[in-house]
């Protein structure tokens, strides 16, 4: 019985190959087609090229655009009632009209004839970036003013075209030394034919008509309560006087690209 024990083969172990299993066989590899890559190559060319384009084309109106469509000095000094009184005509400190983004602009100051009020004149053309964020709510605060009655919008009506244009209007007042005194302000933008002092939400259409006009018209009253419309009728030719010109001239104030937004 030992030797039966000792003498039985041990049982052979299943060899190690048989019982790996078998890897799957591999896909064959997709093959490379060298036309695709040269189509997104030619269409990304393309895109870029007329990318290109546009920026030369959008570069070109704002350059043209930098120039004001007319001498703004060539504005009336009668304007309806009000006269400009003479040797009241300056211009802006040559870094604040950089940093107001003016190309051209005239500081005057006009006299009412039948009451003596005067009011000052400021009217400025400059690119559209750099002109539209420069209002009064922002300037005046700036240089110590405080607002005394909330900005509130008007309109102004024209005669010739029969319109109606829209300005802003606020009052703000400067206490320095013991003493006070009042300013009523009115402001409106031209841009792409509007004009409107909310051109904030038309920054989209900056790149195709770059040029902007801003009247601006400061008053000095007695106080916040004094409002009245006494230069309603200076603001309306001054739009009017503007408008004229534009249509008289060669080109409008910006050439606009067809859907550039």
């Amino acid at each position: 019985m030992e030797n039966a024990l000792i003498d039985q083969p041990a049982a052979t172990l299943p060899d190690a190959e048989t019982r790996r299993p078998t890897p799957p066989t591999p896909r064959p590899a997709a093959k490379f087609d060298l036309r695709w890559v040269v189509m997104i190559g030619i269409l990304l060319g393309a895109s870029g090229l007329i990318r290109y384009g546009r920026d030369l084309q959008f570069q070109a109106i704002e350059d043209q655009s930098k120039i004001a469509p007319f001498p703004l000095k060539d504005l009336p000094t009668v304007l309806g009632g009000w006269r400009m009184v003479e040797g009241a005509e300056t211009v802006l400190d040559p870094q604040i009209a950089r940093i107001a983004g003016s190309s051209d602009h005239v500081v005057r100051t006009y006299e009412n004839a039948e009451t003596g009020e005067k009011a000052s004149v400021l009217v400025l053309y400059g690119l559209a970036p750099l002109v539209w964020g420069h209002t009064p709510e922002i300037c005046y605060l700036a240089t110590g003013y405080k607002t005394v009655a909330d900005p509130r919008d008007i309109s102004i009506a024209l005669a010739e075209p029969a319109a109606a244009v829209p300005f802003r209007q606020a009052v703000y007042g400067l206490f320095q030394g013991g003493g006070s005194s009042y300013h009523d302000v009115y402001y409106s933008f031209r841009n792409a034919g509007e004009w409107t002092p909310d051109m904030g939400m038309h920054w989209k259409r900056f790149r195709s008509h770059p040029g902007m006009f801003k009247i601006q018209i400061e008053r000095q009253v007695k106080d916040a309560r004094t409002i009245d419309k006494s230069c309603h009728d200076l603001l309306a030719a001054l739009v009017t006087e503007i408008e004229t010109r534009l249509k008289a001239g060669p080109s409008a104030v910006a050439p606009a690209v067809a859907s550039a937004e």
